[in-house]
């Protein structure tokens, strides 16, 4: 795997990049990581992609017959499962976001070894919230209730959605306590609303494509899998992270004393 540009960091300055150079922005930004790490995206978005297909499967297979204890204790086990994978990707997008350096395996690895477990735990505990949100918006849609129990399923699933984003971005930046990430979470969502619903639109408008287009798009989905939506959520939060908790610069500077990976 190529060894992607390091932080270009002036010693006497303390300047992230050279003069006359800086991070280009919105469609550009995300155009410049595709072209330069898509190998990296690419093999952790495969990953990923293989890791949630169980998950997926269950959905499918117990949604439909309203088997919601199997459906929550098949989500459990396969949402763990999906998040440990997830995350790791997740991180390979964010080293990307903030142009860090690294063969792409070691990094890998290494996430690997540093979030599995805490990975595992967001998984097991949103896998099943959100299955079981399903169920309730496709038990509401099949009985034929009325608009506002529908709207207000749907609006329960894009908060919980919007929420598991900011919680989950944190995962791999730093290890705080769980009472810690989870109020970062909520003030970030709170603090970040627009662009953590952009987030959340960007995941669901591709699902949907999926869902309404299997067939047109089955090549896109081997090449895009999971991670194009995840790196367009992740680069919508990336930013207010980075302002509230300067993630680069504590980088940079080596600080040892808080556990920032």
């Amino acid at each position: 795997m190529k060894h992607f540009e390091i932080y270009k960091k002036d010693p006497a300055t303390g300047a992230l990049y050279p003069e006359g150079q800086r991070r280009k922005k919105g469609l550009a930004r995300i155009l410049e990581i595709v072209v330069r790490d898509f190998w990296q995206l690419l093999g952790s978005g495969l990953i990923a992609t293989a890791a949630a297909l169980p998950y997926g499967l269950c959905i499918m297979l117990f949604l439909p017959s309203n088997a919601l204890g199997l459906l929550i204790l098949s989500c459990v086990v396969t949402g763990a499962l999906a998040s440990v994978f997830g995350m790791n990707l997740l991180d390979t997008i964010l080293r990307c976001l903030r142009d860090e350096a690294g063969f792409w395996s070691f990094q890998y690895k290494k996430s690997l070894k540093n979030n599995t477990l805490p990975a595992a735990l967001f998984g097991a505990v949103f896998g099943p919230l959100f299955a079981v949100d399903l169920a309730g918006l496709s038990l509401a849609v099949r009985r034929g209730q009325s608009v506002f129990q529908v709207e207000f399923l749907v609006i329960s699933i894009i908060f919980l959605l919007g929420f598991a984003l900011n919680l989950a971005i944190q995962i791999p930046l730093m290890q705080l306590p769980v009472s810690a990430l989870l109020k970062n979470a909520f003030l970030l969502f709170r603090g970040n609303l627009g662009r953590s619903l952009m987030a959340v639109a960007a995941l669901i408008g591709y699902a949907a494509l999926f869902v309404l287009l299997p067939a047109t798009l089955s090549f896109l989905l081997i090449v895009s899998n999971l991670w194009l939506p995840m790196l367009t959520a992740a680069f919508l939060l990336y930013g207010c992270v980075e302002r509230n908790f300067s993630i680069e610069s504590r980088i940079l500077q080596g600080n040892n004393l808080d556990p920032f990976l």
